[in-house]
């Protein structure tokens, strides 16, 4: 349920509730594979070999909510906001081996925290740079304590922001530049800095357009780059060809999802 009232033309006020809470989505099997992966090292260490996982969901009963008041000025538009509601990956809530059929089953409950979000959000134009655009979302978070193995997963109140400037130069070069703190899979005292670039050259009379994406984490110098370039077939279908890899150890930042490095094409149709 969403509305919005309109105080005059320059002012509003947003509301959103969801009646039921919808997670992130994840597949059974990945999920699986994933704690086993996560936990396995863990009970190994105690003398417990762990070869499959039960899981089971601890779903919120509550609405999510939010309230949002934005408005606009000369230069700019800015709103402050508020979130009721809960994270949206699911943490562990108990832990409990038990014997199986083929060896010891890791029973696993998961829950999904609550969390209050104050947030503070613009866009407009970057301080004496003409045609330059500035925009940033900071959000104060007050996390559910949740604990896990005897150890708080979430505890104190963190902050998340990201904010960024775009400019595109006299000869179509498209720039962004923004800076991170705490990315999307960070939450708590994991949060940690980072700055991305985004660059797109428009050529004259081509479909072609090169393209590179380029991120760096400022705790451990781990890099994650995107180089691609886009053609045009018509207005309304594109296709993107991008190699992309990282730079980094194995447990960086960015070193550990080196998985997901190789050539992807992605194609995009408007209608």
């Amino acid at each position: 349920v969403d509305a919005t009232y309109y105080f005059n033309d320059i002012t509003y006020l947003q509301t959103i509730c969801l009646p039921h809470f919808v997670p992130s989505f994840i597949s059974d099997e990945y999920e699986k594979q994933l704690y086993l992966s996560m936990f396995s090292p863990l009970f190994q260490a105690q003398g417990i070999e762990i070869n499959s996982v039960n899981i089971t969901h601890a779903f919120p009963e509550n609405p999510v909510w939010g309230i949002k008041l934005g408005r606009s000025f000369t230069s700019f538009d800015a709103a402050i906001s508020y979130y009721n509601g809960y994270y949206l990956n699911a943490y562990p809530k108990t832990m409990q081996p038990v014997p199986g059929p083929s060896g010891m089953t890791l029973d696993l409950e998961l829950g999904y925290p609550k969390r209050d979000i104050f947030g503070l959000e613009f866009q407009g134009d970057f301080p004496g740079i003409a045609g330059a655009t500035l925009r940033g979302d900071i959000a104060y978070i007050i996390p559910q304590p949740w604990e896990a193995q005897g150890e708080y997963v979430l505890k104190d109140p963190y902050l998340k922001a990201a904010i960024g400037a775009d400019y595109t130069t006299s000869f179509d070069l498209y720039l962004n530049v923004g800076y991170i703190w705490g990315f999307a899979f960070e939450e708590g005292t994991e949060c940690s800095p980072y700055i991305f670039l985004n660059a797109r050259q428009e050529l004259k009379d081509s479909k072609l357009t090169p393209n590179y994406m380029g991120g760096i984490s400022l705790r451990d110098k781990s890099m994650v780059n995107s180089i691609g370039v886009n053609y045009n077939f018509t207005d309304d279908f594109s296709i993107n060809l991008s190699y992309l890899f990282m730079i980094g150890e194995e447990g960086s930042k960015f070193g550990q999802m080196k998985s997901a490095e190789g050539v992807y094409l992605m194609g995009e149709w408007s209608f």
